[in-house]
């Protein structure tokens, strides 16, 4: 059907304008200070026409019925959440809580959305990987473009009030715009693999190159430890396959560019934001290691030591300072909700506690805040009933994936699956610990897109 092809080639192409209305939608927060920004309209009429798709779909599909009976069954938990924390909690706001379900429906209704897109775009041999590629591709150089000419006007936001340095382009939310840049990122060196076929072709790693020193703007460690995973994992990916199944200039050539990059983040890593910020966390949490140390006296003779029989005096670091240097405060408030879900009743240890746990009368110009990591706070937010029910699919198919990738590793040890499996997985442990994730519609698209991928083009998802 003409109509339903456009419909899923247009929804496809959707990734490309994400960075666009990113841009719009500060706009409309910081030049005319309204909270129904674009980004919320847009998404909002994205999710819904997803929604109705699958509806329509449902009459002859059967994957897609199970699917519309996945997403009823999380509606179902998400109204007994509403209907029984209006009851429990006080204060109870109910625009903050449906705005908060709102943004997690979303991963959900995004991922059954996009493999019924490609499992339709796959049996009308439209060659989705390579489209979904250059989409991705597309979006990560209207992201480089707005940071570098941010950057280079003056313009661009900071992404801290104090101490840290960090800007974000024209992007208002830094967490968020930094878990976007991480997960395409692995996306944009596939590309560069994918055409380099010798060293004198590098120029196809510029957009990775553009993406990565966007990144070292934002001053994050997500940003950092972004580049780092992925250029480790395009070398070592290279490195496997010249070994054992591709000894061709192609693989040699792009281990070799990777290898270079990796050098050459070494090198400047000094001098990048993030280096910076390492050690002004540190000051905020008292640890200075370039304090001199207190000189040692001898009982005996009153004087000075030698330098060599002075013992070594390493700063004392606590487990607290650790976990503070990783989490960012973030440990505080999962501390705090543990606490709130063991004082909770069965009802909403069961469906939950909703946004922000019970919460209570913020302060003037506050709102309740939740912990920043997103499983924690689906876990909290949705109760052992809710929360399994909405990751049940997800983690139905994830699990396939891996039994299938490790049973066919000769088969499956490919670019294409090493670079959006990397892509997935920085998805996913950014949400497990810096969050902006699974929670917010900006970056889960992105996500929901890889994982649908790498589903169907597998042949996990199939009708």
């Amino acid at each position: 059907m003409k109509n339903e092809k456009t419909f899923w080639l247009l929804a496809l192409a959707f990734i490309i304008w994400q960075p666009v209305i990113d841009v719009l939608t500060s706009a409309s927060l910081l030049l005319l200070n309204i909270s129904l920004t674009v980004g919320v309209i847009v998404r909002v009429l994205f999710m819904a026409a997803i929604v109705l798709m699958l509806l329509w779909k449902a009459r002859r599909s059967g994957l897609a019925r199970k699917y519309i009976l996945y997403l009823l069954a999380v509606a179902a938990v998400i109204a007994i959440n509403i209907v029984l924390n209006m009851n429990v909690k006080d204060p109870y706001y109910l625009g903050s809580e449906l705005k908060f379900f709102n943004k997690i429906v979303y991963f959900p209704i995004l991922f059954t959305g996009f493999s019924v897109l490609y499992l339709y775009l796959k049996r009308e041999q439209v060659p989705f990987k390579e489209k979904t590629t250059s989409y991705f591709l597309y979006a990560s150089l209207i992201i480089s473009a707005v940071f570098l000419v941010s950057f280079a006007t003056g313009t661009s936001l900071s992404n801290y009030s104090h101490t840290k340095i960090g800007f974000t382009g024209w992007f208002y939310a830094g967490n968020e715009i930094g878990a976007i840049m991480a997960i395409i990122l692995p996306v944009t060196a596939l590309y560069a693999i994918e055409k380099t076929n010798r060293v004198k072709e590098w120029r196809y790693w510029i957009p990775f190159v553009l993406l990565a020193v966007s990144m070292q703007f934002l001053g994050t460690k997500v940003g950092y430890g972004g580049i780092v995973v992925v250029l480790l994992a395009a070398f070592f990916s290279m490195l496997i396959l010249y070994f054992t199944k591709e000894r061709s200039g192609k693989t040699r050539s792009n281990m070799l560019i990777s290898l270079v990059l990796i050098a050459v983040l070494a090198v400047t890593t000094p001098v990048t934001p993030v280096f910076h910020n390492m050690f002004a966390h540190l000051s905020l949490l008292n640890i200075d290691f370039s304090k001199e140390k207190e000189k040692e006296i001898d009982p005996d003779t009153g004087e000075e030591l030698p330098e060599d029989e002075q013992e070594e005096e390493e700063p004392e670091i606590t487990n607290e300072q650790v976990q503070n240097l990783v989490f960012s405060s973030r440990e505080k408030y999962l501390a705090e909700m543990k606490d709130q879900f063991a004082e909770a009743p069965v009802s909403q240890k069961l469906f939950g506690m909703g946004f922000a746990g019970n919460y209570e009368e913020p302060e003037p110009g506050k709102t309740p805040r939740m912990i920043e990591m997103d499983f924690f706070d689906l876990f909290f937010s949705l109760g052992i009933v809710g929360f399994l029910t909405m990751m049940s699919l997800p983690l139905y198919y994830a699990i396939r994936f891996v039994i299938h990738f490790i049973r066919n590793i000769k088969q499956t040890f490919t670019p294409v699956n090493i670079m959006y499996g990397v892509a997935f997985i920085l998805g996913i442990g950014i949400s497990a610990t810096a969050g902006h994730v699974l929670t917010a519609p900006a970056v889960s698209i992105y996500v929901a897109a890889v994982m649908a991928l790498l589903m169907v083009q597998e042949g996990i998802i199939k009708e």
